[in-house]
């Protein structure tokens, strides 16, 4: 169960790239539920789209491996006080090998994906009256998009060194910038693996238990509220593992 009840983000403008579904979905149906306006973006170019319901947000499509993309969008934001990047890297399939190493040396660059995104809304997010400034939350969506050109382990000292870089560089303008991620995971054998109906959650002794990936994905939507609060309003440059 998330805590989004304990938060009053009446009046704010959050921004959950990639929350159509799973953990970006969690986090963003927290805010709304505390009083926050909430837009959510996917790659598809309209919401109904999608099985999740999105009927609380306001939506946008962008794709974070075009520049044109990000730029449409960043130039659609007119005020914002949270951003949050849970959107996962999915380049197209069949994608020629030079062009996905070129992305990949891009968004390691900074100059695609969610990096570049943060770098563009850096401005708007300054403007946020909010106290302690605008703040952006990082996922382990963001992880992912620097695997793209290291291992797991190299991608994420990446992104605590990149999110306590942004975090000190970024003070002066009145933006904190913070990472949540996930603690690695235990992988059970095959045959030991708990199965789970397509909702996610499994019945046990007539009680519905909440899954492991929920569980998670509730923790991380719980940590990117307290990040985004005014209790968290002096936290900058920190990555804090959930799960």
């Amino acid at each position: 169960m998330t805590t989004s009840g304990s938060y009053d983000f009446t009046g704010y403008q959050v921004l959950v790239v990639g929350g159509t579904r799973g953990e970006g979905h969690t986090i963003a149906s927290s805010f709304a539920a505390s009083g926050a306006s909430v837009t959510v973006t996917g790659t598809m170019m309209l919401r109904s789209l999608y099985d999740s319901d999105l009927s609380a947000f306001d939506y946008e499509s962008v794709n974070l491996a075009r520049q044109d993309s990000i730029d449409n969008l960043v130039g659609l934001v007119d005020h914002i006080d949270v951003l949050v990047l849970a959107a996962s890297c999915h380049l197209p399939f069949g994608l020629p090998a030079g062009e996905q190493a070129f992305i990949a040396e891009a968004v390691r660059s900074g100059l695609l994906g969610p990096t570049f995104l943060t770098t563009r809304l850096r401005l708007k997010l300054s403007k946020s009256p909010a106290l302690g400034g605008g703040c952006v939350v990082n996922t382990g969506a963001v992880r992912a998009w620097l695997e793209l050109s290291s291992t797991p382990e190299a991608a994420h000292a990446q992104l605590v060194d990149t999110t306590a870089r942004a975090g000190e560089q970024w003070a002066g303008l009145g933006v904190r910038v913070n990472s949540v991620t996930q603690a690695p995971r235990t992988v059970l054998p095959r045959q030991y693996a708990p199965s789970a109906p397509v909702g996610g959650s499994r019945v046990a002794g007539g009680t519905l238990v909440r899954t492991q990936q929920q569980r998670v994905g509730d923790a991380v939507a719980d940590a990117a509220l307290f990040l985004a609060s005014s209790a968290a309003s002096r936290i900058t440059g920190h990555t804090l593992r959930v799960g």
